[in-house]
């Protein structure tokens, strides 16, 4: 078998300011370049960040991995990609037997560092750049996401229309947040419109066009709080099932496509679609084999009899798909009809001031209770954290543990079951 060996060129990175004049000023910063050889060819390249003596790897050619240093890991990742692509072109060239020039190998670097469109980007306004921004996410992102961007982008044009990068400060901040109390948003609303805020100003920063990044201080921060969220255990989920709703056929097609997210503990932009294109058998065992939309993991979700069940109303199908507004409206009334009408207290923060209501269980039941229902049960059963953290997608202990809706003496006597303790009989 044939081997891809490297290239004959070599790749190096190098400050564009003389040694001498760095050693004695370390904190000054220089433009770092990429230097290429090959045979009688040699250029250099402008990457277009800076960095310092002091702050440089010069065995590693990269720079120091440092608390204080905002983007270093995006920098050396660029820098990784450049010298990698290049080999990787100066190969496949070869592999042709065609002509390297400097020409077409400066091209190649300008397709990866997006210079033609940077040089565009560096005479953007701020609202300009978002509207760059809307359109690189567009068909990238779930449409989802790029509504709450297009919402952030009209709330800032009515607080300030004429906002410039330079404006950015912790008085517009605090500007910026009365003025979304005041439009009566709620805190976790408040704080999903300040993360996206901060993600147009780092994408900004990255494109080279932002130098204010006073959005980086702590106090520069996407306020949240934790809201009332129910789940449902096995029993009540055992009602819905059983439940005839031969007379409410959107209803009964809701609660189907809701309870499979209940038994498979994915998002519902994965558990509601499903086809027969997903299933997988393998040594006997059914599954659904899905890619999560926002992970893009790919994870295998046994088909347990409860979804078997569902599929046979389908003739073996998964049940079709259904707008997931839809989905939201009908489940609740499927809540109400077989009597999830205990008592919940539901607390929230909206328009600055604290709310506390007394509201039916049933009118917090939507399409994102499915995969917190199936963690707290798996929960609850004994599974362990990280085969359900297999299942949900969630990334760290931290955030399941957030996640999940379990009474504190329920988990007190999920641990003190676990083995851990010797109890008294």
């Amino acid at each position: 078998m044939a081997i891809v060996e490297r290239s004959k060129g070599r790749v190096r990175f190098a400050f564009k300011d003389a040694m001498k004049d760095l050693v004695r000023n370390p904190k000054k910063e220089s433009l770092l370049m990429l230097h290429f050889s090959y045979g009688k060819i040699r250029f250099k390249y402008s990457t277009g960040y800076y960095s310092c003596y002091s702050d440089w790897d010069y065995q590693k050619q990269r720079i120091r991995n440092k608390a204080t240093l905002l983007n270093s890991g995006y920098v050396n990742d660029l820098l990784n990609t450049l010298e990698t692509e290049l080999y990787k072109e100066v190969s496949s060239i070869e592999s042709k037997q065609g002509v390297i020039s400097k020409k077409v190998l400066k091209e190649k670097l300008d397709e990866l560092t997006n210079k033609t469109e940077k040089e565009v980007i560096k005479d953007l306004s701020f609202y300009e750049y978002i509207d760059k921004f809307l359109d690189r996410k567009k068909g990238k992102i779930a449409d989802v996401t790029l509504r709450s961007y297009k919402q952030t982008n009209r709330l800032l044009k009515e607080c300030n229309n004429a906002l410039a990068f330079e404006d950015i400060n912790l008085d517009f901040y605090y500007d910026f947040l009365e003025f979304l109390e005041n439009d009566d948003k709620s805190l976790n609303t408040i704080g999903k419109h300040i993360k996206n805020l901060k993600s147009f100003l780092n994408s900004a920063t990255q494109d080279g066009l932002n130098k204010n990044l006073i959005y980086t201080n702590s106090a520069f921060k996407a306020p949240k709080e934790q809201t009332t969220a129910i789940y449902l255990d096995e029993h009540e989920l055992k009602l819905m099932a059983d439940y005839d709703f031969s007379g409410y056929r959107n209803w009964g097609h809701a609660r189907d496509i809701f309870l499979i997210g209940c038994y498979t503990g994915q998002r519902v932009s994965d558990y509601n679609g499903l086809t027969k294109a997903n299933y997988l058998l393998k040594d006997g065992v059914r599954f659904f084999r899905i890619k999560q939309k926002k992970t893009g993991r790919e994870v295998f979700c046994p088909i347990t009899l409860e979804i078997q069940a569902i599929l046979s109303k389908y003739d073996n199908n998964p049940p079709p798909k259904m707008n997931e507004q839809d989905i939201n409206e009908f489940i609740k009334e499927v809540g109400r009809k077989v009597g999830l009408n205990d008592m919940v207290s539901n607390s929230y923060t909206k328009g600055g001031v604290e709310h506390v209501d007394e509201v039916m269980k049933y009118k917090l039941i939507g399409t994102h209770t499915a995969r917190r229902s199936f963690c707290t049960n798996m929960y609850k059963k004994g599974m362990s954290i990280y085969d359900i953290m297999h299942f949900s997608g969630h990334s760290t202990e931290r955030e399941f543990y957030k996640y999940i809706r379990i009474e504190k003496e329920q988990r007190a006597i999920k641990i003190a079951q676990s083995g851990f303790f010797n109890l008294s009989k």
